[in-house]
């Protein structure tokens, strides 16, 4: 009799830990394969090399090219090119082997990468300063590029610089709404602009390149 109880309790004691392991895996969320953190974006990582994305990606979904960057000529790789899902990665080394990379960056407001809080190509100047804590977003000034974009510079130990201390990005202007002059002529010598000036009550800004680096 005693026997049959002992085996019992095991039996109850088995069910019971499995029962635990099954809810502690349905309370761990998954891991979100699209996820832009400070150690990588999507599918590529900053401890990658391109012998290591040529393995887990393939060599038919990688394209070579260069850059410029700061007036220098960069060598770049392309992932997933030409789709929404499209990364680019920036490599230290001038010729192969390539593994040492320096930045990963997405363009494509039709792609699916995201920080936890949202943050994704697309998303707003206001959307920015709401996940930063309604610090305000340093940046380059729009009025005195080549380009006419604006370099994120800082965010003012704000939320995200907390969060994610790797993360840039680049500005553009969407819409004008009767920019003031006199507003114009002041702000046009500045090198970089705040998202508190009075400037953005005239404008809406979206961000258009989210980039992550090594520090």
């Amino acid at each position: 009799m005693r026997i049959i109880v002992s085996i019992a309790l095991v039996g109850s004691l088995a069910i019971a830990c499995q029962q635990s392991q099954k809810q502690q895996k349905e309370e761990t969320p998954a891991a979100d394969p699209n996820a832009i953190t400070c150690a990588g974006i999507g599918p590529v990582k900053l401890s990658d090399s391109y012998a290591s994305l040529d393995s887990t990606i393939g060599a038919d979904k990688l394209e070579n090219g260069t850059a410029q960057v700061d007036g220098k000529t960069v060598h770049i790789t392309k992932v997933f090119p030409n789709e929404a899902e499209e990364i680019t990665v920036y490599w230290a080394e001038s010729q192969e082997p390539y593994v040492t990379v320096t930045k990963i960056a997405v363009a494509n407001n039709f792609g699916p990468y995201q920080t936890a809080e949202g943050l994704r190509v697309g998303s707003t100047l206001n959307d920015l300063k709401q996940y930063n804590n309604f610090m305000p977003i340093s940046m380059t000034n729009f009025y005195n590029s080549l380009d006419g974009f604006a370099i994120i510079t800082g965010f003012n130990g704000g939320d995200i610089e907390t969060n994610y201390p790797c993360l840039g990005g680049k500005l553009d202007i969407v819409k004008q709404r009767g920019v003031d002059v006199r507003t114009l002529d002041e702000i046009k010598p500045e090198a970089e602009l705040k998202s508190s000036h009075k400037l953005f009550n005239s404008i809406d800004v979206e961000v258009v390149e989210l980039n992550i680096s090594r520090k």
